[in-house]
């Protein structure tokens, strides 16, 4: 007995046990070397040169180049931002909570320094800090989120104000992950409203829970300082006036001016009645009088000449001009664009229109013979019997007449399907299975004209049900369908309505991302200025080209310049109640609108469903446009033909494609929303290409009903309700949920009902269905002017 209970306890299986070694062996079978590449091939047997080794006097010369290469660039930023005439380091200060305030954290850090300086409660203003030898140029942003992300995108250090009685609320949190995203330079956070706690315990703790979070945004955050500790303050004076900034590489790639004055010159010279000068010192990379200007909310606009500021003159002449006039414009010097100068054309010039016959590849649906399939169209039935008849002919033998090869009796040469398939001659396995009683009679009837069926020893004729039961039958199958969807793009097709009318413009596919798609051909609904879009016929070559030629001439970075723009005068009006003024200067063909495909990621805490062709905010470097982007499934296919996702899908990646000025350089991508509660983050990523030839395909998936099944011979219905959309859709491929595949054989009735062969048997709750595709266009984008 106690042997039974021994062997009946339970025993969990020992972790020390032990597995024996492999056995080693250099000369291994054919089958186990196969087992251990598991199909991997190998790559080309080509034997390459051995890497060169560097020796110890090629180590210290590279260490001593990069070294050298760091002491170029710390003396670069000490040109920059030293002496008397440096340029000032603009402070963003921004304010993540309700109870905190922005100005009071600037008068907390002047007062570090005794200097007593009016602060406004918004703008931008300098000040002086005689003791580290600097300027700094506060911008004092208000709880605006524009104005928070304009700051940061000029800003060389961004201070965050956070609180100690408040938590960050969720436009706080939404302006902070919108910044991240973007970019931002070197970050300082600050806490306001700490001494009002009295425990010092609580006052650590609560230090450690804001810098954790702000850690979460910025791994690199140390500390998180005490606003209201004039020591501390002193210690983010000195950070802020003696650290070099990191920078933005987005922003530093091309030319930008934090605007110091603005006002309007009246001209009878220009078309436009004058030109708005601006007043501000050269940042990022030189500016170029042939590139024009954008100005964030008001659009793009030429530079009618450059002219240095009233303290120019003192500048040391390498830093006031640099090109191939150095000497020219040393000094006061005055630079006005070339003939080479951007236009403020959008699309390319407008070409003649071809011929009458060669506008439109798209045929009516009367005209065409079928569906399209692959890119090409399905023979019509006497196109069909025309081709058999042509091929029988090629059969008939040597020296026989084709009067006697009327004769012959052909044998069943359908041998793309096994013994399986054909019904046994006693008759004991060729009754069709009858999932709906006794709808359907099964009397002898002739072989059909698609030739000898599986079923010819006993066909089927088939008899169509009264309008009456057809329409309950539909009714039941479509209220079971709607509680379990099978397949996301699957669409009902009402009996009244003809399939052929109502899908003319959707082809079938035999592979999505192998099938042959036309780019080029002509469709009735392309935008109307897509052949004058630009087009780049290798998009990495033309941006590298454009990224080196912004550095090649124009005003150097840190010279105080007056910029003289062809801007209408409302421009100037509607700037000086913003917060800040900018102008960044645009590469060369930035200007000009592309199909632009961008990656779009998600936020994470945006909760509500993104749809495409949503009206979104669409956020590129500075320029902010309307746009209705269409998602596409990412990843690369040897077509380039893409599925049409119709929401973008928490968790996923996606490409977003619309027309819209093109951009170079890593320029980050933000994707926002105008809501109830404000301007919201809903995704963000970068420009991947401006690729024209990629196709978006929209598809949409109808369903049928297996009636009866023999095998693989089906009888489907409620995919289509006439004869003569069958015919049509004929050569469209089928698939079922669970994997099988297979094409319609033959109509049968009037009603929809028809014929199909799979390549194995289908089950009886399997559910067929047929895909279809056409290309959908995207949409072009306006400059977003609102929220300023």
């Amino acid at each position: 007995m106690k042997d039974i209970e021994k062997m009946m306890a339970h025993h969990h299986r020992s972790s020390l046990k032990k597995n024996h070694k492999a056995f080693k062996t250099k000369h291994s079978s054919k089958s186990a070397l196969k087992a251990k590449t598991k199909g991997k091939v190998e790559k080309s047997t080509q034997q390459h040169k051995p890497k060169h080794s560097a020796n110890k006097l090629e180590r210290r010369n590279k260490a001593k180049q990069i070294m050298l290469s760091k002491k170029e660039e710390v003396e670069l930023n000490k040109k920059f931002f030293d002496g008397r005439r440096g340029a000032p380091r603009i402070v963003a200060v921004i304010p993540l909570c309700p109870d905190v305030d922005a100005a009071e954290v600037v008068r907390s850090l002047n007062k570090s320094i005794d200097a007593d300086i009016d602060v406004p409660y918004s703008g931008v203003f300098t000040t002086s800090i005689d003791r580290f030898r600097q300027k700094v140029q506060y911008i004092v942003s208000p709880r605006h989120f524009t104005s928070i992300s304009d700051a940061a995108q000029v800003a060389d250090f961004v201070v965050f104000v956070l609180s100690a009685k408040q938590e960050v609320d969720h436009f706080g949190e939404t302006c902070l992950r919108s910044v991240v995203a973007q970019g931002v330079s070197t970050v300082y956070s600050v806490v306001q409203h700490l001494t009002e706690i009295e425990s010092t315990k609580m006052q650590t703790e609560l230090r450690k829970s804001l810098l954790s979070y702000m850690t979460h945004f910025f791994a690199e955050q140390e500390k998180i300082y005490d606003i209201d500790n004039q020591q501390e303050c002193l210690n983010v004076i000195r950070s802020l006036c003696q650290q070099f900034p990191k920078g933005i590489q987005w922003r530093d790639s091309r030319a930008y001016v934090l605007v110091d004055r603005a006002w309007y010159e009246k001209s009878g010279e220009s078309n436009i009645g004058g030109t708005l000068v601006v007043e501000g010192v050269v940042r990022g990379q030189k500016l170029n009088p042939d590139r024009l200007v954008h100005i964030p909310g008001f659009g793009d606009f030429q530079i009618d000449k450059i002219c240095a500021a009233v303290d120019a003159a003192a500048h040391d002449h390498s830093m006031a001009i640099d090109g191939d006039a150095n000497s020219e414009f040393a000094g006061n010097f005055t630079v006005l664009p070339t003939v080479d100068q951007d236009d403020l054309g959008e699309y390319a010039p407008e070409e003649e229109l071809p011929e009458a016959g060669l506008e439109n590849d798209y045929e009516e649906p009367q005209m065409q013979r079928g569906v399209r399939l692959d890119d090409h169209f399905y023979l019509s039935d006497d196109e069909e019997q025309e081709a058999r008849t042509l091929k029988d002919k090629n059969r008939i033998p040597k020296g026989m007449s084709e009067y006697q090869a009327r004769w012959i009796i052909e044998e069943n040469s359908d041998d793309e399907y096994d013994d399986g398939d054909v019904a046994s001659s006693d008759g004991g396995d060729n009754q069709m299975m009858d999932l709906d009683g006794d709808d359907a009679l099964s009397v002898a009837a002739p072989a059909t004209e698609y030739g000898v069926t599986e079923m010819d020893t006993q066909s089927e004729m088939f008899v169509d049900l009264s309008a009456e039961e057809e329409a309950r039958q539909l009714k039941e199958y479509r209220e079971r369908e709607k509680e379990d969807t099978e397949f996301p793009d699957e669409i009902e097709l009402s009996p009244e309505i003809s399939a052929k009318e109502r899908f003319a413009r959707y082809r079938g596919l035999r592979n999505l991302r192998t099938s042959e798609w036309n780019v080029e051909e002509k469709d009735s609904r392309t935008p109307e200025d897509w052949s004058r879009l630009s087009r780049f016929q290798n998009f990495r070559a033309t941006r590298n080209r454009v990224l080196k030629e912004a550095k090649a001439s124009g005003v150097s970075a840190g010279t105080r310049v007056l910029v003289y723009i062809r801007a209408p005068e409302d421009v100037l009006r509607a700037a000086s109640n913003k917060s800040l003024f900018s102008i960044f200067a645009l590469l060369r063909y930035e200007h000009k609108k592309v199909v632009l495909n961008v990656s779009a990621t998600p936020n994470t805490e945006y909760e509500e469903p993104i749809p495409t062709k949503d009206s979104l905010i669409l956020q590129v470097g500075a320029r902010r446009y309307n746009v209705n982007p269409l998602f596409s499934e990412s990843g690369t296919t040897p077509n380039n033909v893409y599925k049409l996702e119709q929401f973008l899908h928490q968790g996923r990646t996606a490409i977003a494609t619309m027309i819209a000025p093109v951009s170079f350089g890593n320029t980050p991508i933000l994707f926002l929303k105008e809501t109830g509660k404000g301007i919201e983050l809903v995704a963000s990523g970068s420009i991947e290409d401006a690729d024209h030839r990629r196709v978006l395909a929209k598809r949409i998936i109808l369903t049928g009903y297996p009636y009866k099944i023999h095998k693989r011979l089906v009888t489907l219905r409620y995919m289509f309700f006439n004869a003569e959309d069958i015919a049509w859709f004929k050569a469209v491929p089928l698939f079922t949920k669970m994997g099988r595949s297979g094409y319609i054989k033959e109509s049968i009735g009037t009603h929809g009902y028809f014929k199909a062969t799979f390549n194995g048997p289908i089950n009886a709750q399997d559910t067929v269905a047929m895909a279809l595709y056409k290309r959908v266009w995207p949409r072009r984008s306006e400059l977003w002017t609102g929220a300023y």
